[in-house]
C-alpha cells in the first residue's frame, strides 16, 4: 500500500508528539496523584527483608518494593528524629529552622511562618492529613506551639512523641482522643482509611503516616513474636553484635530480640492492610507511596536489635549507619515496578518531588537545600542539586557532628572547642559555652573523607591521598555549615 510522503512524515512527527507527551506526563503527569508518606521511626538500613535482612518477615513492604522502585541510596534528613521530620516538612536543613535537637528542649518547634510541604499542597486543591508520631514541638501540651493543622494539615491525629498499645493522650485536631484501643501502628492505618473514606473524592489527598515502630517502647502482638523463635535468629543475633563497628555500644537483653523484630512484622501487616485497602477502593493505581525511616536503628536499649548493614554508626551517629535509611516509592504506571535506584535521595528531597508530582513550583522566599527526585526516580537521571547534602547533628556520638556528601564523595567534620574532642561519645559543648553557642560559634575541624562507592563502611580516609578534591570538598562544606549557622534562629536551648 502506498502512503503519500506528506502522510509519513505527518505520522512521525504525530508518533514524536505522542512520545514527548508522555515523557513529559511520566515527570510531570497532568492527573495529579495522591500522595502517601510512610514514615518508620529508628529503623535500619538492614531491617527489612527487601535490604538483605536474614531474619525479619516484611512481606507487604518487599512486595511494595517489588511493585516499585528500591532506593538503595536513601537518606533521612538527620541522625536523630526531629530534625529528621523538620527537613521532610520544610525541604530545609534542620538547623535552618531552628530545630537543633530532638524535642527535649522545650522551645524547639518548626516556626509557623516556615512552609511545610502539607501547606503547598493544601494550597494546590489537596486535601492533607497527618496521624501518628509529631515529634516536632518541645511544648506539645500547652498548645503555644503550632500543631500540625497550623502547618498545613486539615485533619490530624498527633502525639507528642512515641506511644504505646492503647495511648490516652493523642490529640485530633487540636482535642484530646481520649483512649484509643489498638497497636500503635494500627491506630495510624485506621485514622487514615476512615479519613479517604469521608474525604471530598474529586481532590487529591496527601496523607502522612508517621509511625513510632521500631522505637521504644517496642511492642508486637504474640501473633508476631511467635514468628521469631530463638533458633531462627541467634546466628543474627551473631552478626549483629557488630553491626555498625566498634563506635556502636549495645546493651541488648538476649532473652527477648523476638519483640523487636515481632515490632517491624506487625508495621509490614498494617501497612499492608493499608496498602490492600488503597487496592480495594482503586486508589492505588494514581496514589504515589514513599516508605522510609526518620534515622538509622538505636542501639543502646535492651530492646534495640536493628542493624545498620554494612554501615558504619547508628542513630545518633553522622556516619552513614544513623542517616542511611531504606527507602521504597511505588507509583503505578510511572515508575517502573522491580527496579532500584542508586542515587542519592535526602529526606530533605520529598518537599520538592511531591510538588513537583502535583505540578506545582515549590516556595522560593527562602533556600531549599531538597531537590527534585523524579527524574531520578522515573527516568533514572541524576539529580540536579544546587547545593551538596549536608547533615548535622551537634551532640552526634563517633566523633564527628558535621557531613557532607557530594556525588559518591563524603566529607565528615568535628566541632570546635569541645569538651572532649574525637570521642565515641555524644559531643559536649566545653565547659561555660552554652548548647546554642556551640551551634552558632563552633568551627569545622578534623575533616575526613570516604568514597562511598566503594567504601560504603567509611573505613579508609582519602584526604590525604586525594587532596585536590578534598580541598574543595572542605571550602563548599565550610561555606554551606556556615551558611546555616548564620541562618538558624538564636534558641534557649535549656531543657524542660
Amino acid at each position: 500500500m502506498f502512503l503519500p510522503r506528506t502522510y509519513i512524515a505527518l505520522s512521525i512527527w504525530s508518533l514524536i508528539s505522542i512520545v514527548s507527551v508522555l515523557q513529559l506526563q511520566a515527570t510531570n503527569p497532568g492527573t495529579r496523584p495522591n500522595i502517601i508518606f510512610l514514615l518508620a521511626d529508628d529503623m535500619g538500613y538492614g531491617d527489612l527483608g527487601c535490604f538483605g535482612s536474614p531474619v525479619v518477615q516484611s512481606p507487604h513492604l518487599d512486595k511494595l518494593a517489588s511493585q516499585g522502585t528500591k532506593l538503595t541510596q536513601c537518606y533521612s534528613a538527620s541522625p536523630n528524629c526531629s530534625p529528621a521530620r523538620a527537613g521532610i516538612l520544610t525541604g530545609r536543613s534542620p538547623y535552618r529552622v531552628g530545630m537543633y535537637d530532638f524535642a527535649r528542649f522545650k522551645p524547639l518547634h518548626i516556626p509557623e511562618d516556615e512552609t511545610t510541604v502539607a501547606e503547598k499542597l493544601r494550597s494546590a486543591g489537596y486535601q492533607t492529613m497527618f496521624a501518628g508520631k509529631w515529634h516536632c514541638s518541645g511544648d506539645f501540651e500547652s498548645g503555644n506551639q503550632p500543631y500540625p493543622g497550623d502547618h498545613g494539615f486539615n485533619h490530624w491525629l498527633a502525639h507528642k512523641g512515641n506511644f504505646g498499645k492503647d495511648p490516652d493522650d493523642f490529640l485530633r485536631n487540636g482535642k484530646p482522643a481520649g483512649n484509643i484501643e489498638g497497636w500503635m501502628s494500627e491506630l495510624v492505618v485506621d485514622e487514615a482509611m476512615n479519613w479517604i473514606d469521608d474525604r471530598n473524592v474529586d481532590e487529591p489527598f496527601f496523607a502522612c503516616l508517621w509511625f513510632s515502630e521500631p522505637h521504644t517502647p517496642v511492642l508486637a502482638a504474640d501473633e508476631f513474636r511467635s514468628l521469631y523463635p530463638t533458633e531462627t535468629v541467634e546466628p543474627h543475633l551473631r552478626t549483629l553484635a557488630t553491626s555498625g563497628g566498634p563506635q556502636v555500644i549495645r546493651r541488648q537483653n538476649l532473652q527477648n530480640p523476638d519483640l523487636y523484630f515481632g515490632c517491624i512484622s506487625m508495621l509490614d501487616h498494617h501497612i499492608g492492610r493499608l496498602l490492600d485497602y488503597l487496592d480495594e477502593k482503586g486508589l492505588s493505581e494514581n496514589t504515589l507511596v514513599v516508605f522510609t525511616s526518620d534515622n538509622g536503628p538505636e542501639h543502646r536499649t535492651s530492646t534495640a536489635f536493628g542493624s545498620s548493614g554494612p554501615l558504619r554508626g547508628a542513630k545518633g551517629h553522622i556516619h552513614d549507619g544513623g542517616i542511611h535509611v531504606p527507602g521504597i516509592v511505588r507509583w503505578p504506571g510511572i515508575i517502573s515496578a522491580g527496579t532500584t535506584s542508586k542515587e542519592p535521595i535526602n529526606g530533605t528531597d520529598w518537599f520538592p518531588t511531591f510538588c513537583a508530582a502535583a505540578d506545582i513550583t515549590p516556595h522560593t522566599d527562602r533556600p531549599l537545600d531538597g531537590a527534585n527526585t523524579l527524574p531520578a526516580l522515573v527516568e533514572g537521571k541524576p539529580i540536579e542539586r544546587e547545593k551538596p547534602m549536608l547533615w548535622w547533628l551537634w551532640h552526634a556520638r563517633g566523633g564527628k557532628e558535621v557531613a557532607m556528601r557530594d556525588g559518591d564523595y563524603k566529607l565528615l567534620a568535628s566541632m570546635d572547642p569541645q569538651l572532649e574532642p574525637g570521642s565515641i561519645a555524644d559531643a559536649k559543648q566545653p565547659d561555660g559555652w552554652s548548647i546554642i553557642q556551640f551551634i552558632k560559634e563552633a568551627k569545622l575541624t578534623r575533616f575526613e573523607m570516604f568514597n562511598l562507592s566503594n567504601d560504603p563502611s567509611e573505613t579508609t580516609d582519602l584526604a590525604q591521598l586525594e587532596p585536590i578534591r578534598f580541598s574543595q570538598l572542605k571550602s563548599r562544606m565550610t561555606e554551606l555549615y556556615e551558611e546555616i549557622q548564620i541562618e538558624g534562629p538564636m534558641v534557649n536551648m535549656q531543657f524542660k
